[in-house]
């Protein structure tokens, strides 16, 4: 005992504390084991018992039902007035087909009487064999169905005279309050006329689903409990509403039709049931009950009660062989447990009080330095990032001011060789005007008013030059100037637009500035000219050489704008290019806006 004692206290914490653990799962373990066993077993049989004594009566009150319903076919075949039987009006409309009124007053009274008769019938219907026919609905019908071509109609001219039972259907053409399918079931039977022991007729007389809905609910014992009447594989009627009328699952109808001995034990979408089955011998369906086990075996939950009030007198007196041990571990790691709750609101500051050196210390130890490694790495992402914003930045703005600037001075220098006036002059002040504009700081916003203004004067500028040969309508609506853009990214595709749009152009050319919203986050700005435009693949390399993606021309204006406009607004905006050959082309550039 002494050595057992002396191997127990060498070993680690987390073993002394899994050995005493592990012994007292395993006894709360088989307490709990044994005690839902039983009661398991206890619960199942008195359910098989209930569930199906409930199949076996609502499945005879199904069978009672549907003879009622077939007896009630029976009407015509007796029905007099003024000792003229219905059966030679019937034949009579059977023959011409003609529908007089007294046959319809006729069929009134015997619709009248059936409806009497049974509450919960739905509609009736008689038809000659050409399926022509009069009827009475509880609901508007703006068509009747012609069903001369239906299985249950054909079945009932063959039965002569015997009732056909019919499976749920959708009762068609009805207008009802409820807006929503009206499923019914029904008997229909051969009118057969003895003197020429032929079928004149069918009678169909239909009831709602929601008898079945009465019945089932009723036979519920729990919220879940699942309530279906089969034929063979199709569903008569479903507790689940939109299963009605429908094929049934395959692993429902590999239900046995009658579950005499033990109820049977399937999984349903995931779900674990209980099955119990009846089958009617006279219609041929049959009832299932599916119930949850979760449910039926809710009440294990009350003998778990009473095994944890044992477990907690023993958990109790195991806390007293525990205390010593865990009083090590529990603190520790609760007082770590809180400090990685603050770092994961963001705070990664505050560092774990280290006041051992067995498992637990070491790994506050490494916690606290993780922490500062986190700190550390964060402080240099940080950095980075903001220093590559500053230089890519001022990279961009370089490559744009020479650019521009190039292309303006050329245009000064040709007019003041051409004309000795002060064009050159108005040229200069023009060109000093739009080159403190973009050589300010890049990184700033600006109104896009700021941008048309700035469109306005280099336009200015350009017309001194050429004059007559395209003319640049600006068609923006002043309620977008308001609007916060990036620096300097209209100027340069219009510039893009003369230099290389109208390149070939000697009169009559227009370039078209516009802009439109298509959502209340985006801004679109679209440049168009009608020069000489461009076939597809070029348009296809000029757009992947925007997006960086070659590098198959020299210019770098709509590239320059691409780039800034993403940083200012993401990757998901920029610059795009659309172009015809000979019909001209249109650049797209789509802004992120802030309209809060």
């Amino acid at each position: 005992m002494k050595k057992f004692t002396t191997l127990f206290k060498n070993t680690s914490i987390f073993i002394r504390l899994a050995l005493i653990i592990i012994a007292v799962m395993i006894v709360m373990l088989i307490l709990f084991i044994i005690t839902s066993l039983n009661y398991k077993r206890e619960k199942i049989a008195y359910i098989y018992d209930a569930v199906n004594q409930t199949n076996h009566q609502t499945i005879n009150k199904i069978d009672d039902y549907i003879e009622d319903i077939s007896n009630i076919t029976k009407i015509p075949l007796t029905y007099k007035q003024l000792d003229e039987t219905y059966m030679t009006r019937l034949n009579a409309f059977n023959e011409t087909g003609e529908n007089t009124y007294e046959f319809q007053q006729l069929n009134e009274q015997i619709f009248e009487e059936i409806f009497t008769y049974k509450k919960s019938v739905n509609s009736c219907f008689i038809y000659n064999l050409q399926g022509s026919g009069d009827y009475k609905v509880k609901y508007a019908i703006y068509q009747p169905k012609n069903p001369v071509e239906e299985e249950w109609f054909l079945k009932s001219q063959e039965a002569f005279g015997k009732p056909v039972l019919i499976d749920t259907y959708e009762l068609p053409n009805i207008v009802n309050e409820r807006l929503e399918p009206v499923y019914v079931f029904g008997v229909a039977r051969g009118i057969v006329q003895l003197k020429t022991a032929s079928v004149i007729g069918i009678l169909l007389v239909n009831t709602e689903v929601s008898y079945f809905e009465e019945l089932c609910d009723n036979m519920k014992l729990t919220d879940n409990h699942r309530v279906i009447i089969l034929h063979d594989d199709y569903t008569i009627y479903d507790t689940d509403a939109k299963k009605i009328a429908s094929t049934a699952d395959d692993i429902l109808a590999s239900i046995p039709g009658s579950t005499d001995k033990e109820m049977c034990s399937l999984s349903l979408n995931g779900e674990k049931m209980l099955a119990s089955s009846a089958l009617s011998s006279s219609s041929g369906w049959r009832i299932i009950s599916l119930i949850p086990e979760k449910e039926l075996l809710a009440e294990i939950t009350q003998i778990q009660q009473r095994n944890i009030t044992v477990l907690l007198l023993v958990m109790t007196l195991s806390l007293f062989v525990l205390f010593f041990a865990t009083r090590r571990i529990v603190t520790p790691l609760n007082r770590l447990s809180k400090v990685m709750k603050i770092a994961e609101s963001g705070d990664f500051d505050t560092h774990v009080q280290v006041d051992s050196h067995d498992e637990v210390g070491m790994l506050a130890e490494s916690y606290n330095s993780l922490l500062d490694k986190i700190n550390e790495l964060i402080q240099e992402v940080y950095v980075e990032k903001i220093t590559a914003g500053e230089m890519e930045l001022q990279m961009l703005q370089s490559q744009i001011n020479p650019h521009f600037l190039y292309n303006t001075l050329e245009s000064i220098s040709m007019m003041a060789t051409l004309n000795d006036d002060e064009d050159a002059a108005d040229m200069a002040a023009l060109l000093g005007s739009i080159l403190r504009y973009s050589i300010s700081d890049m990184n700033q916003l600006v109104s896009l008013g700021d941008e048309i203004a700035q469109v306005r004067k280099y336009i200015q500028l350009q017309e001194q030059r050429f004059h007559s040969q395209y003319h640049v309508e600006l068609e923006i609506d002043p309620k977008y100037y308001s609007f916060i853009t990036p620096k300097m990214i209209l100027q340069p595709i219009v510039e893009n637009a003369i230099y290389h749009g109208m390149s070939s152009v000697r009169s009559g050319g227009i370039i078209s500035v516009t802009a439109t919203q298509p959502d209340r986050n985006t801004l679109l700005l679209l440049v168009h000219d009608n020069g000489t435009g461009m076939d597809a693949e070029q348009v296809r390399n000029l757009n992947g050489y925007i997006r960086e993606e070659n590098n198959l021309f020299k210019s770098i204006g709509m590239r320059n704008v691409n780039r800034r406009i993403q940083l200012f607004c993401g990757s998901d905006y920029g610059v795009h290019v659309e172009s015809t050959p000979d019909e001209g082309t249109t650049v797209t550039l789509q802004l992120r806006i802030d309209t809060n």
